[in-house]
């Protein structure tokens, strides 16, 4: 029989689990197995995995069937990849199939609301965030790039450098104590792009690009003289249209830059007329056909 006490332990701890409760925290309420087994026959709890339920007054949700997936494995499982950069709110796509990993020793059952992988993660590697055991974010972003690919990676990379939730000293520590694992080639570029890689590479596939186009008449790192403010570098000048060119790798980069430099920079070359393009890293891989039409047009509006 349950006390009140535990009763109201129990609707808290459902409420931070999205509305899931596994048997086992039933049970350790007071709850036996026939109270459960009426609670679902009252149609109050939902079977939302083995031993676990869904709770009627809860909406179920991407986040409450993550936790059902994870609690129906057992404390040892992890929200891995992209299930986990969803989680740490690093990418925006829900899983409408959780990704876990438990340990190699493991063998559950194929199942159809929850991809399980078998896997060694590291007590370094794993936290606990909203009642769920999840990978840390360092290794989430180097795991989520293995599954989604470069671009789509350094999305994620990007937006948890952006937000401080990562840093570079913690991806490399990351992705040298789990070198062995799968996608580790991948981790390492992607780390190159973070540490100012991205930036290299948009500026050599912009003067590439700026060549295959035919389009002259520019230079590459060009001081301009400005009054009032001293010597500015453009990335890529027209002198003769007064255009610039700039290259930004990540928005990560982006915003260091533009916090040191960039407010009194374009305000005194607005000031002697000229124009600024901006271009980065994504729209050179993945569009650069619309960059370089841009481009096109404000020369010769200013030709």
């Amino acid at each position: 029989m349950s006390t009140d006490a535990q009763l109201i332990t129990l609707r808290r701890l459902i409420r931070r689990q999205y509305g899931v409760v596994s048997l086992d925290q039933a049970r350790a309420a007071g709850y036996s197995r026939q109270a459960v087994a009426r609670k679902v026959a009252a149609k109050a709890w939902f079977p939302a995995g083995p031993r676990v339920y869904q709770v009627a007054e809860h909406d179920e949700t991407p986040r409450s069937r993550a936790v059902a997936a994870l609690l129906s494995l057992g404390p040892d499982a992890t929200l891995v990849d992209t299930s986990a950069a969803w989680w740490w709110g690093l990418h925006d796509t829900a899983p409408g199939r959780p990704r876990a990993a438990v340990p190699p020793g493991r063998r559950p059952r194929p199942r159809d609301d929850v991809a399980v992988s078998r896997r060694v993660i590291d007590p370094l590697d794993r936290t606990r965030v909203g009642g769920v055991a999840v990978t840390t974010r360092a290794l989430t972003v180097l795991d989520a790039a293995t599954v989604l690919g470069l671009e789509e990676g350094a999305r994620v990379a990007d937006r948890a450098l952006q937000r401080g939730s990562v840093s570079l000293e913690s991806l490399r520590d990351t992705h040298t104590r789990t070198a062995g694992r799968r996608g580790a080639v991948l981790g390492a570029e992607l780390i190159a792009l973070a540490d100012g890689g991205a930036r290299s590479w948009a500026e050599r596939a912009l003067h590439g690009g700026l060549d295959r186009a035919g389009i002259t008449g520019w230079s590459a790192n060009t001081e301009i003289v400005l009054p009032g403010y001293g010597r500015a570098l453009g990335d890529v000048v027209f002198e003769e249209e007064k255009v610039i060119v700039e290259v930004d790798g990540w928005a990560y980069h982006r915003g260091l830059r533009a916090f040191l430099v960039d407010g009194p920079r374009q305000s005194a070359l607005a000031a002697e007329g000229w124009v600024v393009l901006r271009t980065h890293w994504y729209e050179l891989r993945e569009d650069p056909a619309t960059f370089f039409a841009r481009l096109r047009r404000t020369l010769r509006a200013r030709s």
